[in-house]
């Protein structure tokens, strides 16, 4: 037997002996939670799961491809998303174990085109999540770039060297949860530490030692995909194809089968007996600030492979997600009941609720705790309803541009977004800390507390660190007082316009691509919408209270400054 079709065969020879260990009925009952997808008519998913030594096997339901019939097997290739960005992150990791590099080499060694920030950004920043600069893909929103617009790496890379400096010193802070801008340029490193494309390296180093033979990054949007599944969405009227024309691997664009994430995700509960093992299992390590700090947010603390870390009903677990075009993808482990659960579709479906149940089908009566959060009984008596009418009312998250309502109603209390118009209760806990009613297993809180004469609360999810919201009182504007927010407002970096008109009343913004984008009013010269590229616009004025700009804040993106276009004189 050659020495490459060994490890084939005896990976074939692991997955029937897998199968072996699920019963008939039990099999059954796992078919059933994907019984929706197990069908010949429309997209699907595969699925895979491990469990301690003994069961491990994968999945397929659905097709691949609806125009020819072709089913998903576990062999096909579906698009990952986020998934993409523990390989990123770990390509940097061999790097610097193989002594081409250190995790504290400012960025700009690597990649002169960056910005001469006043602080240097070393590449630790870029793997700790905390360099402080801008998320592209809210810059993409604001442009009016579709995911089915062509997008590659160097476009990836030209909005990221227009932001001049970081929103805080890097290493000092943590940058929005999901940005890609960071995972961007550790794919550029590792292309000019190497002298490798990103995909090149990760076959030379990752997916060939792992024998994962249906894995690549994407770096070409028109690349033929052998084995693909293709991308699909769903409106009234039937199946269509959704359109992905992206090139920018690092934070998104890998391909990879069900097989083949059951071989990586195996490496996260093996004895580390080599080196990438050991630098696997180093991304589950949380990111830190360079004083120590952890990323706690309400998904769960992050790690190094950008896995969050949480309790899943009492029981400690890694939770990540893919979700782009129509593909979704959704991995659970369980590192103490040694269970590992993942799905993969093509379905335009999120898949994590199957992910779940499928590993709910081993570990349901090993939970601690209910699906259902159980909202303690208060040891103090009820505020009274002259205190809820005290802390009703709007609140504001500047930095992130996110506006909430707390209500009363049949002399309870409520939590709901702006515009809104049904919430969910508060329960009170004491005179200050209530617990919001929801269907899950989610514990989130409210601690209510007033500063400087300002009502205020921070919402905790779980083990997050506090989101704080402050109490205001909408700005009410007459038709002629929004006259002066309107005009032509320009971002000279990267040459974009966004027009501001009146309505009935009501201000609008247009973008560069003529979509209508209505603002409602937070504070005074403070604007929110319901689009997140334009979640906060902060109106600038001149010391003679002129209208000179405004700036956007939102998640991902901070500080953005447009400078308002004076008309030009009649001639």
């Amino acid at each position: 037997m050659t020495k490459n079709v060994f490890p084939l065969v005896l990976s074939f020879l692991l997955y029937c002996l897998a199968y072996t260990q699920v019963t008939p009925k039990g099999q059954q009952q796992i078919d059933s939670i994907f019984s929706e997808w197990n069908t010949n008519e429309k997209p699907g998913m595969a699925a895979g799961l491990i469990y301690g030594d003994d069961i491990r096997y994968t999945m397929a339901y659905g097709l691949a491809d609806i125009e020819n019939g072709h089913p998903n097997t576990t062999q096909t290739k579906f698009q990952v998303d986020h998934l993409s960005r523990q390989f990123t992150v770990l390509a940097v990791l061999l790097l610097e174990k193989q002594g081409k590099l250190s995790l504290q080499d400012p960025v700009s060694k690597y990649v002169a085109e960056l910005p001469d920030f006043k602080k240097p950004l070393l590449i630790s920043h870029l793997v700790n999540h905390s360099s402080g600069l801008n998320d592209y893909e809210v810059v993409k929103g604001l442009l009016g770039i579709r995911e089915d617009h062509v997008f590659t790496h160097e476009d990836a890379l030209r909005l990221i060297y227009n932001q001049k400096e970081p929103n805080f010193t890097p290493g000092t802070d943590f940058s929005y949860i999901t940005s890609k801008t960071e995972l961007t340029l550790l794919a550029e490193i590792v292309k000019k530490v190497s002298s490798q494309s990103l995909d090149e390296f990760a076959q030379k180093n990752i997916f060939g030692p792992l024998q994962m033979k249906h894995s690549l990054f994407c770096e070409d949007y028109q690349q033929i995909i052998s084995e693909k599944a293709h991308s699909y969405h769903t409106p009234e009227n039937g199946f269509k194809r959704k359109v992905l024309n992206q090139g920018h691997a690092g934070p998104t664009n890998l391909y990879t089968s069900a097989e083949d994430l059951l071989k990586w995700y195996a490496n996260f509960m093996a004895k580390p007996s080599d080196e990438l093992t050991e630098l696997i299992q180093k991304l589950d390590t949380p990111v830190t600030l360079d004083n120590g700090n952890t990323y706690d947010s309400a998904w769960g603390r992050m790690t190094l492979g950008r896995s969050f870390f949480h309790k899943e009903r009492g029981e400690p677990a890694y939770w990540q997600y893919g979700l782009v075009g129509g593909y979704g993808a959704n991995v659970f482990r369980f590192p103490e009941q040694r269970l590992i659960s993942f799905v993969l579709g093509n379905n335009d479906s999120y898949n994590g609720y199957p992910a779940m149940m499928h590993a709910n089908h081993y570990i349901e009566d090993k939970y601690p705790e209910p699906n259902v959060v159980e909202i303690p009984k208060s040891k103090t008596r009820k505020p009274t309803l002259d205190y809820y009418k005290k802390i009703e009312g709007h609140y504001w998250n500047a930095k992130r541009g996110l506006a909430r309502r707390i209500y009363v109603s049949n002399d309870s209390l409520f939590y709901a977004r702006v515009g809104q118009e049904q919430g969910l209760p508060l329960i009170p806990l004491d005179k200050n800390k209530f617990q919001l009613q929801v269907e899950s297993d989610d514990k989130i809180y409210f601690n209510f507390s007033e500063e400087n004469g300002q009502q205020t609360y921070e919402a905790i999810s779980g083990g997050s660190s506090p989101s704080k919201y402050v109490k205001y009182v909408p700005t009410e504007y007459s038709e002629r007082q929004l006259q002066e927010f309107t005009g032509d407002f320009y971002e000279p970096n990267l040459a974009c316009v966004y027009r501001f008109n009146i309505k009935e009343g009501i201000l609008y913004a247009q973008s560069p691509t003529g979509r209508i984008i209505e603002l409602s009013p937070v504070i005074q010269d403070t604007f929110r919408s319901n689009v997140w590229s334009l979640a906060s616009v902060v109106y600038q004025r001149d010391i003679n209270g002129t209208i000179t700009g405004f700036k956007i804040n939102t998640d991902g993106l901070q500080n953005l400054e447009f400078i308002k276009i004076k008309p030009k004189a009649d001639s």
